[in-house]
């Protein structure tokens, strides 16, 4: 359990640095230092952990699960990256908060804790992955994290009969819990989609689960803090270990790469800039393992000189390796939304935006640990499209598919045919989701302009509730590269949302299916009749309409993967199996960047899964 007192301690001082250890680990965030700690787990391997970001693990604004929202677009916590404007979307750009900070993306997400299906696991070991599935990966999931179930009060409340507690973790360093506190939203989510015959009847972890949930959240139920990779796997015992070196606000510049004798490529080290400015050299016995992210990992490899050659070139940075794959095959999970008013007398957390109503919440939390800042229950639906409710539904799907998935149409990637093979395979499976629909329990002003943190400022009187479409499996690609030799210019992330016409269809699908959800009881008599929206011209009755809905009020659901895909270097890979990226003998790439195929609902869980099995890897390569 996540411990009292003081967490963090001293980091950014490079007093005592060593010149060289087994692994360096650059990002100490959810991947980062779960790996960190897994490795140091023997005594005689010695590591670093180099993190840009600030040590921040007793600010309350990451420990307090209510205000999240809070570190976005906060330079002490957010990278604040941002897209180019998306043709897809009327030119909009869309923000991509993503940590700077002890714990990364863990430390400043909304925590919820959403599993993958069987089938997009199953889909990196088809994708000449060996051993990459769902079977293998399983016990992973289990590994990092310890579940505590609710009370039974709690439990009937949010209709949690298809909870197996047998698939659930029981030993691992991440919390998982289903906060005490529940609103009327909580309670009516499951039978609204009951009455809809989309009752959730498996537990996700099984890979099989679809309908409408409640999903547990990354919360220590005795502290009711969040728990995240710098409480779990950074905690006070790990702190403790001599073999272990964490430094933080230290910006990873390049990998040192070296030719060896038999043609390949190592790294001998990294160089970074401290706090002070100052440059400084360490080198690696082993392996350096970069843990920076989708939009980052792939950074650093084009910064260290492998990458497109043309790209590197034009730059005037040496090409080590030429590998025009490395921040290709960018997928994320966009995610329309409409918010619709509440009836009288039911509050959300709009009501937050009083000073007083928000003072008395702090102090709540603080004082009893209770109250709207505990968060940790989100309503989720995992649904398969909406053409299935139909009776000719699967007819209707394969004339989409035909139309839209043509088989000589033009590839950009080198895997890409069989990627989409994948894709409707999945989609038309009854077993798996197009979408993943989740309420958010206030308005969402997507129309106030890129800023993420103007995302969740209420932009109108009343309170809300906001119905969120997130794309489980995009057919869209994109791409993130570097635009300067110089690390601190950010890289230049185009998601190309909606380039794919079937995203757009797909989502316009679920999108039109809003108005069904929102109209069936309980939950119907929760919100305001002929109410308020935001947009306030968002009705959808048809699917023309739909349409409209994603290019005007898509954002990220902040899952970013498959920049340095693990696939063959044949199919446009950046890493293979064994996370190695290819080329090289001892550089390796451990988190959401390998992806091949990015996986049903948020990523967070993955990534731990991944960090999981890539130690064993490592421990394996050591014998």
């Amino acid at each position: 359990m996540t411990e009292s007192g003081q967490l963090s301690m001293e980091t950014s001082s490079i007093d005592c640095l060593a010149e060289s250890y087994d692994y360096a680990i650059v990002g100490g965030g959810t991947s980062g230092l779960a790996v960190a700690s897994r490795l140091t787990e023997d005594p005689n391997v010695t590591v670093l952990v180099l993190e840009a970001g600030l040590n921040k693990l007793d600010d309350s604004r990451i420990s307090t699960p209510g205000l999240a929202v809070s570190t976005w677009d906060n330079p002490e916590f957010d990278w604040q990256f941002m897209t180019t404007p998306q043709r897809g979307l009327n030119g909009r750009t869309v923000a991509h908060p993503r940590g700077k900070t002890l714990g990364g993306s863990s430390a400043i997400n909304v925590g919820l804790m959403v599993y993958p299906s069987k089938s997009g696991l199953d889909s990196w070991e088809k994708l000449g992955n060996k051993g990459w599935n769902f079977d293998t990966l399983r016990p992973y999931y289990r590994k990092f994290h310890t579940y505590t179930p609710p009370s039974k009060a709690v439990e009937d409340l949010l209709a949690l009969d298809y909870m197996d507690k047998s698939v659930q973790g029981t030993t691992g360093p991440i919390q998982v819990s289903f906060g005490d506190f529940q609103g009327e939203f909580q309670k009516q989510w499951p039978e609204t989609f009951k009455r809809l015959n989309l009752k959730s009847t498996r537990d996700q972890l099984t890979g099989l689960g679809i309908g409408g949930h409640s999903n547990p959240a990354a919360i220590d139920p005795n502290s009711k803090t969040r728990s995240h990779a710098g409480t779990g796997y950074y905690n006070r015992e790990v702190r403790k270990r001599d073999n272990l070196r964490v430094l933080s606000e230290a910006l990873v510049e390049k990998v040192i790469l070296a030719r060896t004798e038999d043609g390949h490529v190592a790294a001998k080290g990294v160089r970074f800039s401290s706090r002070t400015g100052r440059t400084h050299t360490v080198n690696v016995n082993n392996e350096v393992i970069l843990s920076a992210g989708a939009f980052q990992s792939p950074q650093l490899l084009e910064l260290s000189g492998i990458g497109s050659r043309d790209l590197l070139e034009r730059l005037g940075i040496e090409t080590i390796i030429d590998n025009p794959f490395v921040g290709e095959n960018l997928q994320d999970h966009a995610m329309a939304s409409i918010s619709f008013e509440v009836a009288d007398g039911i509050p959300t957390a709009d009501i937050l935006r009083d000073p007083k109503i928000f003072a008395a919440a702090v102090e709540e939390y603080n004082k009893s640990k209770t109250g709207l800042l505990t968060s940790g229950t989100y309503c989720s639906a995992f649904m398969p499209i909406v053409d299935f409710l139909q009776q000719d539904g699967p007819a209707q799907l394969s004339t989409l598919l035909d139309q839209h998935l043509k088989p000589d149409a033009p590839s950009t990637f080198p895997a890409q045919k069989q990627q989409y093979e994948l894709l409707r395979a999945m989609l038309q499976s009854r077993d798996d989701a197009s979408i993943h629909y989740c309420l958010f329990a206030s308005q969402v002003n997507v129309e106030a302009g890129s800023a993420v943190s103007k995302f969740a400022s209420p932009i109108t009187e009343g309170n809300y509730v906001t119905l969120l479409a997130a794309l489980n499996h995009p057919f869209s690609r994109g791409s993130v590269h570097i635009a300067s030799p110089d690390v601190k210019d950010k890289p230049i992330i185009d998601p190309k949302y909606l380039s794919h016409p079937l995203d757009n269809e797909i989502l316009a699908r679920h999108v039109q299916y809003m108005e069904t959800i929102i109209r069936t009881e309980p939950l119907a008599s929760l919100l305001q009749k002929d109410g308020r929206r935001i947009p306030a011209d968002m009705h959808v009755e048809t699917l023309e309409e739909a349409r409209k809905v994603g290019p005007r009020t898509i954002i990220s659901n902040f899952h970013p993967t498959g920049t340095c895909a693990m696939m063959p270097r044949d199919l446009g890979g950046v890493v293979d199996e064994r996370l190695i990226v290819h080329g090289t003998r001892n550089l390796r790439v451990v988190d959401a960047s390998i992806m091949p195929l990015e996986p049903r609902g948020n990523i967070q869980s993955s990534v731990y899964a991944i960090a999981e099995r890539a130690s064993d890897l490592i421990k394996e390569a050591r014998k």
